[in-house]
C-alpha cells in the first residue's frame, strides 16, 4: 500500500489523527528508505529492473490510447517531443501565494479528458504540442522544441505554496511559458464554467511533471499472473498495461480485495486529496484516518489471520514491511501518529 500525497515537512510528525494501522506498521515493520521514490521500487519488486532510471512519463505513456489500430501508447507516426505527465489542477491565489491544497490535485473523468484533449489540439497543436488523455485522469503532454527538465510532482507539492516548486534557470524558460498559455487557456474554457456550475474545483492549471529520466520505449510483457494493482496514478496504469494487465479503481475497501479468491497480491495506491474531495468537509487527519480504517487496519488484521503473507506500507519515502510475526516484537516502543514514516 503506498499513501501517495503524504509527505511531511522535516521534523513533522504527523497530521495528529488517529490512525492505529499507520502507527502499528511504523512500530513492529522493517523500516528503509526509499531514495528514487516507490514507482522505482515498485517497478524492481515486479521484475522490472529494465525500466530503472526510466522517465516516469514513458512508463505513463503505456496507457494512453493510441493511433487507431495501434497499441495503447505508441506515438503517432512521426511524432517528437518530450514527454510529461500533465496533471490537472486548481491553484488558490493568495496575496503573496499560489496554494496547492490536496483537494486541488484533480482527477478528470474520461469524457472531461477528451474534451480538454480536443480543445488543446485546436489550440496548440500549430506549435507541436499535443495532449493525450489517461485513465488515471491526468494527460500525457508531448513538446516538441521543449528539453525535459526536472519537475516536481503535484502530490509532493500538496498543502504548500507551489512558487518554490516551479522549474528555475534558462532551460526551463520554455516550459513555464507554455504553461502559462495553458492557463489563460484554460481560463476560457466551457469545461471549466460547466464545472464550476456543478460545484465542483475548475482547472486552473495542468502540471507537468515526470520528464526527466531515460527516453525509453519500455518493453511490454506477456499476459502472466501477478499482482493486482488498485488506484488513480498514470504510471501505476502504465506500469500495469506494460504487464499487460489493467489498473482496477480503488475499491471502497480492503476486504472487497482479499475476498477475491483469483488475487495473488495487490498493489493499492491511496491518496489522500482523493479522500477529501468526498467530503468537502472533512480535514487530512480525517481522510488519513479514514484510509487507515479502509485499508491499513484490516490488511494487518488479515496478517494475523494468516490470510496475507506480508504487508507493506510506503508513505514520506519510507517503506515499512511487516510479516507474521512481527508483531511479536514487543520490545519496540510505539511512536504516535507517523513519527516512524518521519
Amino acid at each position: 500500500m503506498v499513501i501517495a500525497d503524504l509527505y511531511l515537512p522535516h521534523g513533522a510528525n504527523g497530521t495528529g489523527g488517529a490512525v492505529p494501522g499507520i502507527e502499528c506498521a511504523g512500530r513492529f515493520g522493517e523500516r528503509a528508505a526509499l531514495q528514487h521514490g516507490w514507482r522505482e521500487w515498485l517497478a524492481h519488486a515486479l521484475g522490472r529492473e529494465d525500466l530503472a532510471g526510466a522517465a516516469p512519463a514513458c512508463i505513463a505513456a503505456a496507457a494512453a490510447d493510441g493511433p487507431p489500430g495501434a497499441p495503447p501508447g505508441e506515438a503517432p507516426a512521426g511524432a517528437t517531443g518530450t514527454l510529461w505527465i500533465a496533471t490537472p489542477l486548481q491553484l488558490t491565489a493568495g496575496a503573496a501565494r499560489l496554494y496547492l491544497d490536496h483537494r486541488g490535485v484533480l482527477r478528470l473523468p474520461r469524457a472531461e479528458l477528451a474534451a480538454l484533449a480536443a480543445a488543446f489540439q485546436d489550440t496548440f497543436a500549430v506549435s507541436g504540442f499535443t495532449l493525450t488523455p489517461l485513465s488515471s485522469g491526468d494527460f500525457i503532454l508531448r513538446t516538441a522544441g521543449i528539453a525535459p527538465v526536472a519537475t516536481i510532482e503535484p502530490a509532493r507539492c500538496a498543502g504548500n505554496d507551489v512558487a518554490e516548486a516551479l522549474p528555475r534557470g534558462a532551460a526551463a524558460a520554455p516550459l513555464r511559458r507554455l504553461v502559462a498559455e495553458i492557463e489563460m487557456w484554460l481560463h476560457g474554457q466551457g469545461l471549466n464554467e460547466a464545472r464550476v456550475r456543478r460545484g465542483e474545483p475548475p482547472v486552473t492549471t495542468l502540471w507537468p511533471w515526470g520528464a526527466e529520466g531515460r527516453a525509453v520505449q519500455p518493453e511490454r510483457r506477456e499476459a502472466r499472473a501477478t499482482l493486482r494493482a488498485f488506484g488513480a496514478d498514470p504510471y501505476l496504469s502504465g506500469l500495469w498495461r506494460l504487464q499487460a494487465d489493467e489498473c482496477r479503481a480503488l475499491p471502497g475497501r480492503l476486504e472487497d480485495v482479499l475476498a477475491d479468491e483469483h488475487t495473488c497480491g495487490v498493489v493499492l495506491v491511496l491518496q489522500m486529496g482523493q479522500e477529501l474531495q468526498t467530503d468537502r468537509h472533512g480535514t487530512l487527519a480525517q481522510s488519513l484516518a479514514h484510509l487507515d480504517a479502509r485499508f491499513v487496519s484490516p490488511a494487518l488484521k488479515a496478517l494475523r489471520r494468516g490470510e496475507v503473507s506480508s504487508v507493506t506500507l510506503i508513505a514520506n519515502d519510507t517503506r515499512v514491511t511487516l510479516r507474521r510475526r512481527s508483531h511479536l516484537r514487543l520490545w519496540r516502543r510505539p511512536r504516535a501518529g507517523l513519527r516512524s514514516f518521519a
